[in-house]
């Protein structure tokens, strides 16, 4: 099974560290960094693509990952959150990445 997990902060790290577990698992890793929590804490030694991924460009670069889930660590698509409405522009497009993937997306921790 391949997984594509977008982002690598504490809820992504946690649950990278379990997918891990499971060797016929192969984890594709995007993050908006190439140092997130994961790289930092040396769960793994680097990220797979260093990109912000959002309901635009999110079905093009999963047809080039191809996978079989997309699991969504909510605080990669925190930009916005400590601006005025921020919170809510970022639930929007979560919501909206959701319903725009052809793949089937999991927001982790909701």
């Amino acid at each position: 099974m391949r997984v594509w997990l977008i982002g690598a902060g504490q809820i992504g790290t946690a649950a990278l560290r379990q997918l891990q577990k499971n060797d016929e698992i192969n984890v594709v890793i995007t993050a908006d960094s190439d140092r997130p929590q994961a790289v930092k804490e040396g769960v793994i030694d680097k990220v797979d693509f260093v990109e912000t991924v959002t309901a635009v460009n999110m079905n093009t670069l999963a047809r080039r990952i191809r996978p079989d889930l997309i699991l969504v660590d909510p605080a990669a698509l925190n930009v916005l959150s400590r601006v005025s409405g921020g919170a809510a522009f970022n639930q929007s497009m979560i919501e909206e990445m959701r319903a725009s993937s052809d793949y089937p997306c999991i927001l982790l921790g909701s």
